[in-house]
């Protein structure tokens, strides 16, 4: 038993020396640390084992959104045409070159004129008594016969302002309160007509021999919506 005893009391000793020497301490002592007040200790979890619930909200990035393009789209308008056939044409081989187009006879703006009258009266019986009377002193006028002014008398349609202004003045002096308004006048004319986007298809080689063949030819751009009505 002593043989015993004393065995086990080498074995422990040598174990004892082989931890002291493998221990990673630099001054030969051996420091144990705890854990201090407020330290935690977290568990490690698998993405997998936790519901989707649990997870955080994930911050995306927000990309700018795309500015909408304001106010109204243009079309491309070319043009005018004095005979059909010429637009038909054009319309035909800018749809062999996929490109959409439509020849429209458009209502187009020209010189403002100066309309020179009397307002409507209550009848058309009333009116011609007064055109009677005007026209008994000299004064060159016409019933109005329909529009906004059906009804009225009218002195005359002028391209100049100033002559409009001049003979409102000469009738106000014989006791004739005369109007005048601006009228625009217009005109049918032959456009064909791009859809936006349509003529950046183009290339400058198809404007330029257009150019060459029609050299009176316009391109502009204008609302589309003013073209379609």
């Amino acid at each position: 038993m002593r043989w015993i005893a004393l065995f086990l009391l080498i074995l422990n000793l040598g174990v004892f020396a082989w931890f002291m020497a493998a221990s990673p301490a630099n001054d030969g002592t051996v420091s144990v640390v705890s854990p201090g007040r407020g330290t935690e200790i977290q568990e490690i979890v698998l993405v997998s084992e936790i519901s989707p619930e649990q997870l955080p909200p994930v911050e995306e990035e927000t990309a700018p959104l795309a500015t909408e393009v304001s106010g109204e789209q243009l079309c491309t308008l070319i043009g005018p045409f004095p005979e059909e056939y010429l637009g038909k044409d054009i319309v035909e081989r800018l749809s062999a070159l996929q490109v959409s187009a439509s020849l429209r006879e458009i209502q187009m703006q020209g010189q403002m004129r100066y309309w020179v009258f009397l307002p409507p009266l209550n009848s058309r019986r009333e009116a011609f008594n007064r055109l009677r009377e005007l026209q008994a002193q000299g004064i060159d006028s016409y019933v109005i016969p329909k529009g906004a002014l059906a009804d009225g008398i009218s002195f005359g349609i002028f391209s100049e302002r100033e002559r409009a202004e001049g003979l409102a003045e000469e009738l106000a002096e014989k006791g004739i309160g005369a109007q005048f308004r601006e009228e625009p006048q217009t005109h049918m004319e032959r456009w064909i007509m791009l859809a936006p986007g349509q003529a950046e298809r183009l290339a400058g080689e198809f404007w330029q021999h257009l150019q060459e063949e029609h050299p009176k030819l316009d391109r502009r751009r204008n609302l589309c919506s003013e073209v379609a009505s």
